[in-house]
């Protein structure tokens, strides 16, 4: 291999780990925006479930004990499931 080759092969090596970091970078951006943007519905949910059920007094616990009671009824099954298939 001549001298100008491995100069070359030295460059795109050097551009490869550019583009690698480049890459992670980028990567990392998304995720950090998808957690965001999980954070935030998941407050915007909490606050209305809070809103609606009037539960500021309740504990995550008991809160989940009356979801999953309010879910195993099969017209609330049916009800949500129809409310997520009107949505876009």
């Amino acid at each position: 291999m001549t001298e100008r080759e491995e100069k070359q092969l030295q460059q795109i090596c050097e551009k490869m780990e550019m583009m690698k970091s480049k890459q992670k970078e980028i990567l990392s951006r998304e995720k950090k925006r998808q957690r965001k943007e999980k954070t935030r519905r998941l407050i915007q949910i909490g606050a209305l479930a809070e809103k609606y059920f009037d539960c500021k007094d309740i504990e995550p616990m008991q809160f989940e004990r009356f979801l999953r009671v309010l879910t195993e009824h099969e017209d609330a099954r049916e009800f949500i499931e129809g409310i997520k298939n009107s949505l876009p």
